[in-house]
């Protein structure tokens, strides 16, 4: 099988070497297209260095190679015969062009295959420009410490971010509350919680990931009641949210009264248990369960959800 593979390969890091390693695992000869000096900005090594490093690397397989220099995203694509061009999530919609173009010339489409997003220590993909400005190793080892912002100054959200992302990273991290409005009213129902949680995060700028977090009310018709559950919305600084929320709870038919008269839960919560501010402390959930669950801890059931398909971001992205 004639397989083809392109890229910069500023740095021969993780992400390249599962490239290349597919390339020669289902290719009986692979062709390497290597972007020329000028092609994209800010790259620190000139292609002589960047084909060496590839080149020394592929003879190790034992198979038969090629190494050339392209220009644009097609290389030899479209004037010679491949069986398949092996490419990562970020360059797929590239391979589809080229298969178009193929259709064009009149040859026949290429089989893509698509390796997985391989990310670093930090759950972020590996990348050259990450590399190159000192943030990650080739490896994917973070290298310096990782910023995360919290769309609240809300102690016990803060909590929440610090108890689930400590468990998942083992290195610095800089946790930054920002006091941002949610954009929805003090006590939000339904879609409204989901939004507060994504606006949260929005308003959040200049961290590796930002962290919005909301409670609210979700009525279910089957029981007729409602539920109060938090809802979760991390962004990181690619731009790519994902969601979760924590498990639900009713509360007492007199909570239930007060909001619909149209006080705040917290504030209903307050009049019943006399205690101030209680969802910066031990939350409703806390003074309902008689100290079995917390509010911290009912948040990072939240966090840690919206975290899922980070941690096992070869199964989702």
């Amino acid at each position: 099988m004639k397989v083809v593979i392109g890229g910069t390969f500023e740095f021969l890091h993780k992400a390249h070497r599962v490239l290349i390693d597919k390339a020669f695992e289902i290719g009986s000869e692979v062709t390497i297209g290597i972007t020329a000096d000028g092609f994209k900005k800010g790259v620190s090594k000139d292609y002589e260095e960047r084909a060496k490093r590839v080149d020394e690397y592929s003879r190790k397989f034992g198979k038969k190679y090629r190494i050339v220099k392209i220009n644009d995203i097609y290389g030899p694509t479209i004037e010679e015969d491949f069986d398949a061009i092996i490419v990562s999530p970020e360059t797929k919609k590239n391979a589809e062009k080229i298969n178009a173009e193929r259709v064009k010339n009149g040859m026949k489409k290429m089989q893509v295959v698509l390796i997985p997003m391989i990310v670093a220590e930090d759950l972020m993909p590996i990348s050259s420009r990450r590399i190159r400005v000192g943030e990650i190793d080739e490896e994917g080892n973070r290298l310096k410490p990782m910023k995360v912002g919290i769309g609240s100054e809300n102690p016990s959200k803060i909590r929440a971010v610090q108890m689930v992302f400590s468990r998942i990273f083992k290195f610095e991290i800089e946790y930054i509350p920002v006091a941002v409005d949610s954009g929805v009213p003090p006590q939000p129902f339904g879609n409204e919680t989901v939004q507060g949680a994504i606006n949260r995060a929005k308003k959040i700028n200049a961290v590796d990931y930002a962290v919005g977090i909301e409670a609210g009310l979700f009525y279910e018709e089957l029981i007729g009641d409602y539920l109060d559950r938090a809802y979760c919305a991390i962004i990181d600084k690619y731009g790519r949210m994902t969601l979760g929320h924590s498990g639900g709870f009713t509360y007492p038919p007199e909570i239930m009264d007060m909001v619909r008269d149209g006080m705040e839960v917290g504030m209903a919560m307050e009049k019943i248990s006399g205690i101030k501010e209680i969802k910066k402390k031990m939350g409703a959930i806390g003074f309902l369960s008689k100290g079995l669950i917390n509010r911290d801890e009912f948040n990072a059931q939240a966090v840690l959800m919206a975290m899922l398909p980070r941690i096992s971001s070869e199964l989702y992205f």
